[in-house]
């Protein structure tokens, strides 16, 4: 069985792990660190294409300890110069040439760039006909990462169309990444018998996430008319596919006709000033509590912890959380809130 990492936006590891759990028949889990995920598999590496909360794939390749200070950077070079490469996943990618990405965590005298240097050196004796790009033009990349004194380096498997899901997307303003926004989906338990609706749609990365899955009825929409067509761009039109311009706080949905709700709520740079966000999330929870099913679920992100946790308080919906995240320098909170 091959060794494999995923990285994963920090605080949604146990999702990645489940989702792994689920998806991948054979995995045998190994451990788990901060933003990564490690586990073997005798499948395909295309087979672990279907991890959507997964940013990107990787395969180690060789795995070594490292010291702290700039003499020992030949001591990478050396470790590097004896690894070797899985050949038969390198030839799908063609040779225009490889570049290496590193990241550096702990008390070293080298930076990251350093560190990246000495590695393309160990490869340049070990491989003298490959050919080191650093300009863009690559088809193949490796990254090494050093924790402490620990090092991994690793064949990436994966490219942006893999994290972002097409070549080109319109995203608007504050948009969640698929694979976050995959995150929210999957905490939702989807199954093909839901009603879904995201009371603050965006540009659709939820909803595309959702229509991913098996469902009756997915609903979506924004106050933003730009927004709105972003979605439509996106998301594209299905027959149980609806996305409307409306208002979060007046839905023009039945009521107890949603079976699961999920959203990226207004925080952070997202909101006007001025804007009273208790009473917003009052209003919005109010319509989804409307619209929700006896049990419906509401899996929300946000890092205006107190404005949540005082609406649904309010509204008599049992509240959980369930993860904190890094996003984009802020920390916001993973919720799921319940109708009673």
């Amino acid at each position: 069985m091959a060794l494999y990492f995923a990285t994963v936006l920090p605080g949604l590891e146990f999702v990645l792990e489940d989702e792994i759990r689920v998806k991948i028949a054979d995995a045998q889990m190994q451990r788990t660190e901060r933003g990564k995920v490690f586990f073997h598999s005798a499948r395909p590496a295309e087979a672990l294409m279907a991890l959507r909360t997964a940013d990107n794939l990787y395969r180690p390749i060789h795995r070594f300890r490292v010291g702290p200070h700039k003499m020992h950077l030949a001591g990478i070079e050396h470790e590097i110069s004896q690894a070797d490469l899985p050949w038969e996943l390198i030839e799908n990618f063609g040779m225009a040439g490889y570049k290496i990405n590193a990241s550096r965590t702990g008390d070293h005298t080298y930076s990251r760039f350093d560190a990246a240097e000495a590695a393309a050196k160990g490869m340049a004796r070990r491989y003298p006909r490959l050919r080191y790009d650093a300009s863009g033009s690559h088809e193949v990349e490796f990254r090494l990462d050093i924790r402490d004194d620990d090092a991994v380096f690793a064949l990436r498997l994966t490219d942006a169309s893999f994290r972002y899901r097409a070549e080109q997307r319109r995203f608007a303003h504050a948009a969640l990444r698929p694979s976050v926004a995959h995150a929210l989906v999957w905490l939702s338990n989807p199954e093909e018998t839901d009603v879904f609706i995201d009371p603050c749609c965006g540009s659709g990365t939820l909803l595309s996430e959702r229509r991913a899955y098996p469902h009756c009825r997915i609903y979506g929409g924004d106050l933003s008319a730009a927004a709105v067509e972003a979605s439509l761009d996106n998301v594209g039109l299905h027959d149980r596919v609806r996305i409307l311009q409306w208002d979060a706080r007046d839905l023009p949905i039945d009521s107890g006709h949603v079976d699961k709700a999920a959203a990226n709520l207004p925080f952070g740079r997202q909101i006007s000033t001025g804007e009273n966000l208790p009473r917003l999330y009052g209003d919005i929870f109010k319509e989804i509590k409307r619209v929700l099913k006896r049990q419906g679920t509401f899996i929300c992100l946000t890092d205006a912890d107190d404005a949540l946790q005082s609406a649904a308080e309010k509204l008599q919906f049992s509240c959980s959380t369930m993860a904190v995240l890094s996003l984009k320098g802020l920390h916001p909170s993973l919720y799921r809130l319940k109708k009673q």
